[in-house]
């Protein structure tokens, strides 16, 4: 176990260490798959566009008519699924419509806006380009070309690339399962009628929205008392039925904090401690096969933690990749002193001023500010050397409507 805290770059070297808990596959439907991990490439079954197609509406000419004539006939027309086989006349043009099969002898279509209809004439009032609004068969994706790598996530961005390829099919891992613990003898079910130091659970609800991926089998497993022998007979349990246990709370350093003994005593503990703010009570480690994650039970950690470093980790395990969340860069507009040796997730909203993405400190900053997370618009990242920021200092930031 580490003697110092890890940076976020440690853990994540440590993390792209880690070797697939999932090795067996499944075949579905194509419709089902959002969310799911590849277990083989995807090879495109056809070229795309599947044939040369006109890319808007208007008139399909041959090269030899291009500024030579302004009034071709028009009597022919190809709609989008017709399978006219047609060849240009020269002095002619023929109506084609977006998506609609080419002329054999023609790559150059004029768009409707430019011409002129007159009876069974048109009149063109600019002439186009040489290959212009056509689309070439096979331009976008050549047939038997690899789409997409072993290991990368179906998603919006690339359902309908697999769709076009002609794939129905896909062979993708299982999900994962992860079993979930709450810890703390002082958490009740969310109510107004707390009653001494009684608290609501909200991180059982933080961690049952996060896990709630198609490629997660997720279960809650109760409540963690603080009781030693308790912990322990529960990890055990957890650790013959799951992939992956996650925590939170109960896993710092005070005296009804049990995680770390428990885990110490059952398993191995692989680090325990980062440096990053807020966060520091991070623990990683095994119960035989099964993986154990501990977060912190504040609840702007729990958050942070999971989606900054704890979703990439768990879609490596599951056969996918490692993949940190995308930032973009903006400007501060405060100044803030900062302590080094610590990153620091400092909780910001998000203005414009000048074309320039402006950050805003959020007033609350404690990891047990939940408002912090509800009410700003996402964190910038500062780095363990910074030990100040000035108004107009750039910095990454990660946008909430992206990390959750």
């Amino acid at each position: 176990m580490n003697k110092f805290p890890l940076t976020k770059k440690e853990i994540i070297a440590y993390f792209n260490k880690q070797k697939k808990l999932i090795s067996s596959s499944e075949i579905i439907d194509l419709s089902n798959s959002n969310g799911r991990i590849l277990a083989e490439d995807l090879i495109s079954q056809i070229n795309l566009p599947p044939f040369n197609n006109s890319a808007v509406d208007g008139y399909a000419l041959i090269k030899k008519d291009l500024n030579l004539k302004k009034i071709f006939t028009c009597t022919r027309r190809v709609a989008a699924g017709d399978n006219k086989k047609i060849i240009i006349k020269p002095g002619e043009a023929v109506r084609v419509f977006t998506g609609a099969r080419m002329p054999s002898n023609s790559s150059t279509v004029v768009m409707q806006e430019n011409v002129i209809i007159e009876g069974k004439n048109i009149r063109l009032l600019k002439t186009p380009l040489f290959g212009e609004n056509y689309r070439l068969k096979g331009e976008d994706i050549k047939k038997n070309k690899k789409i997409l790598l072993k290991g990368t996530k179906i998603n919006q961005q690339n359902l309908n690339l697999i769709a076009a390829a002609g794939i129905r099919k896909i062979k993708v891992y299982k999900k994962i399962k992860i079993g979930f613990f709450t810890s703390g003898n002082e958490l009740r079910r969310p109510t107004k009628r707390l009653k001494n130091s009684e608290i609501n659970n909200s991180n059982y609800y933080a961690l049952n929205g996060l896990l709630d991926k198609n490629y997660i089998t997720k279960k809650y497993l109760g409540n963690l008392r603080d009781n030693l022998k308790f912990v322990k007979n529960n990890l055990i349990s957890a650790s013959k039925k799951f992939n992956i246990i996650i925590t939170a709370g109960g896993a710092s350093v005070g005296d009804e904090d049990h995680l770390i003994n428990a885990l110490s005593s059952l398993g191995k503990i692989y680090f325990w401690r980062a440096a990053i703010k807020p966060g520091r009570p991070l623990a990683f480690g095994k119960i035989k096969k099964c993986y154990v994650i501990c977060l912190p039970g504040n609840p702007v950690s729990v958050q942070l933690l999971y989606a900054m470093l704890i979703t990439p980790l768990i879609l490596k395990l599951c056969g996918g990749f490692l993949k940190l969340p995308n930032s973009s860069k903006i400007y501060t507009n405060f100044n803030m002193k900062k302590k080094t040796k610590r990153m620091e997730w400092l909780r910001v909203t998000k203005t414009m001023k000048n074309k320039k993405d402006i950050a805003n400190k959020y007033p609350k900053q404690g990891s047990g500010m939940i408002s912090s997370i509800s009410y700003s618009s996402g964190i910038i990242e500062i780095g363990e050397e910074v030990s100040s920021i000035k108004k107009g200092d750039v910095f990454e930031f990660y946008d909430f409507e992206n990390l959750f």
